[in-house]
């Protein structure tokens, strides 16, 4: 996975996974954006364990405070 919104797409998409953390769309819509920092890393549990549950590979918790770390250094570029 190569960004935030590789990840929700492959976990079923916004509204699925707004469903699974019980967010709205809207939230979770926004987490994709360029502008955000993407998913917020008190629901990486819960996106590992659904990407798990959807047969998705390569979503760990380490993928996700990768993207993380890189959307930081890029910020900071």
């Amino acid at each position: 996975m190569t960004d935030w919104k590789s990840i929700i797409v492959a976990c079923g998409g916004t509204g699925a996974v707004a469903n699974a953390l019980k967010q709205s769309d809207s939230t979770v819509s926004g987490w994709q954006t360029p502008k955000r920092r993407g998913i917020p890393a008190a629901h990486w549990s819960a996106i590992v364990a659904l990407a798990a549950e959807k047969g998705v590979s390569g979503v760990t918790l380490e993928v996700l405070a990768d993207l993380a770390a890189r959307e930081v250094d890029e910020a900071r570029a």
